[in-house]
């Protein structure tokens, strides 16, 4: 046996048709009272009776306007004002912090004077360099100056400098 289907245009429209009936079910509608009768205001009246004129509030009427309560009014103002409360933007990011120059991987082997220049011999890892002083070490350091007590490297590409300290030999 075939099952039936329904189109999905149709299947739209019927779910259409359903949620505003629900709406229109729920939709509180003015009582038809004769417009002789005056409204008689008195102590409080029974809010469980729903006897047309007995104060429920989902029913009013005929001509009677709706007003929210003072508890209504007053949250209604707050949510308002709560929303019409200045924007603070966002603090800008943090900056990120600047870049430094990393700790060259070279130490201090020694230093030689040879016909007026100036050499230092440094361990990079397992192998050991013989540097000019003024010249590279590898493209980002460079030898800047020997003294007694440091060495001064250059990190190229910050334009950095960093000291190796010149230890004794042992």
């Amino acid at each position: 046996m075939k099952a039936l289907s329904l189109s999905k245009p149709l299947q739209a429209a019927l779910l259409l048709t359903a949620a505003l009936t629900a709406i229109a079910l729920l939709k509180p509608d003015a009582l038809d009272t004769p417009a002789a009768a005056p409204l008689q205001v008195h102590a409080p009246q029974d809010r469980t009776s729903t006897s047309p004129g007995s104060g429920a509030p989902w029913m009013r009427l005929a001509g009677e306007e709706w007003r929210p309560s003072d508890a209504e009014q007053r949250r209604a103002a707050e949510a308002a004002a709560a929303a019409a409360a200045p924007v603070v933007p966002p603090a800008p990011p943090m900056p990120s912090p600047k870049p430094t120059a990393p700790d060259p991987a070279l130490t201090y082997l020694g230093r030689i004077d040879q016909d007026g220049r100036s050499y230092v011999f440094l361990g990079k890892g397992a192998d050991p360099q013989v540097v000019e002083i003024g010249s590279l070490v590898d493209p980002q350091w460079r030898v800047e100056k020997a003294s007694a007590t440091q060495i001064e490297l250059r990190y190229l590409p910050l334009n950095e400098t960093r000291m190796i300290p010149v230890t004794a030999a042992q």
